[in-house]
């Protein structure tokens, strides 16, 4: 930034650090009616728990006790936010002069300072940074002056990865400490609100890339050492590239506890995908598990397929024709059926006529039947 340009992003900060102390004069004003407000609701159930008291109306006068006891526990709470909302009054807003001269040490300390007219942001960006031999790039630091009067509601500033290399499991963090282009200030955060607040930019901006450069293993949206791992498709736990399994019909990796082994073709499959043989219960592949039994049509493996059966249903075929050998052994010839069928109908008669027809000598004569008639 030339020296004109500088002066008037200076005005443009000096304008929005002068909102940002409205807004929280503002505040001061909004915790002061609640607090108010309170302090008069308590003073209206502390009457109506003496008039219940002097009237002997127990039922009421507990009701307003446990009223009061509810007023009263809120009351530390907001006397601490208008107490906290107080002491920052008294932090002193910086000269123009003064943000002019911030902003010519900032472009000593970084070598890209810009401003964004059109989102009136100030904007600066890092070196390359690497973390435990992690690449992760340059990152671009936007201060959003609009936003800053809103600094106890929100955060006003943005970190945005200018040659992204996140994590393989989310790509909204691209740093352990950034997501959704938001960093995790964790014990800095009031450090922080304490420089943008009084207009020390540097200072700002500084605290912002110490976080990016330096890594807290305690506290990482993402650990560096999973990085570059691999999410399981079936229970999001990472694994390393190298001891994850890729699923062969929807591509998917998987770690070793949610994979599985066809027992058909000994493909890899993924629980989703995997059916199951319902009769020695191993894992199946979708080709594989389109077999069935031509009886029941319950799904099996190749292993468990007998004649296109399965062992219930080949043992039930096999039972049956047993038992039809059995009775086609038990059952009588066609001409002891005749026979035995005349003898049961006719005594005898029809049977004894039959045989005296094949024999025309010896009339008058008894004839003589075979088997157990004659007996």
């Amino acid at each position: 930034m030339n020296d004109k340009e500088l002066v008037r992003v200076a005005a443009a900060i000096e304008n929005a650090l002068w909102q940002l102390r409205k807004s929280r004069y503002a505040r001061c004003a909004a915790q002061l009616s609640l607090f108010a407000g309170t302090i008069r609701n308590l003073i209206g159930d502390s009457r109506k728990l003496a008039v219940a008291v002097s009237r002997d109306w127990i039922a009421a006068a507990e009701h307003s006790c446990k009223t009061i006891s509810r007023q009263l526990g809120e009351i530390p709470f907001l006397a601490s936010n208008i107490q906290s909302l107080l002491d920052r009054r008294h932090r002193e807003m910086p000269a123009l002069s003064a943000i002019a001269a911030d902003l010519w040490a900032l472009q000593q300390e970084f070598d890209d300072v810009a401003f964004n007219g059109e989102e009136n942001a100030l904007c600066v960006v890092t070196e390359a940074i690497t973390l435990e031999d992690i690449y992760l790039g340059r990152f671009r630091i936007a201060l959003y002056l609009d936003s800053l009067s809103e600094l106890y509601q929100k955060v006003p500033y943005y970190v945005v990865a200018i040659d992204p290399h996140p994590a393989a499991t989310d790509n909204a963090i691209t740093h352990p400490h950034v997501s959704h282009d938001v960093v995790c200030e964790g014990d800095g955060a009031a450090a922080i609100k304490a420089a943008l607040e009084t207009g020390r930019l540097v200072d700002f901006f500084t605290m912002v890339r110490s976080i990016l450069t330096t890594y807290n293993p305690d506290s990482p949206y993402v650990p560096l050492t999973d990085w570059h791992g691999v999410s399981c498709y079936e229970c999001g736990y990472i694994v390393d590239s190298e001891q994850s399994y890729y699923c062969t019909c929807c591509d998917n990796a998987v770690c070793d506890d949610c994979s599985a082994v066809c027992a058909g073709c000994s493909e890899i499959i993924c629980k989703s995908c995997a059916g199951t043989c319902e009769i020695c219960e191993r894992s199946l592949c979708p080709r594989c598990a389109k077999k069935k039994c031509s009886e029941c049509e319950s799904v099996c493996c190749e292993s468990c397929l007998d004649e296109g059966l399965c062992p219930e249903c080949r043992e039930e075929r096999q039972s049956n024709e047993e038992q039809e050998t059995e009775d086609e052994q038990e059952a009588p010839t066609g001409q002891e059926a005749a026979v035995m069928g005349g003898r049961l109908a006719d005594g005898g008669q029809r049977a004894g006529t039959a045989y005296a027809a094949v024999q025309p000598d010896g009339v008058g004569q008894a004839p003589v039947l075979p088997g157990p008639i004659g007996q």
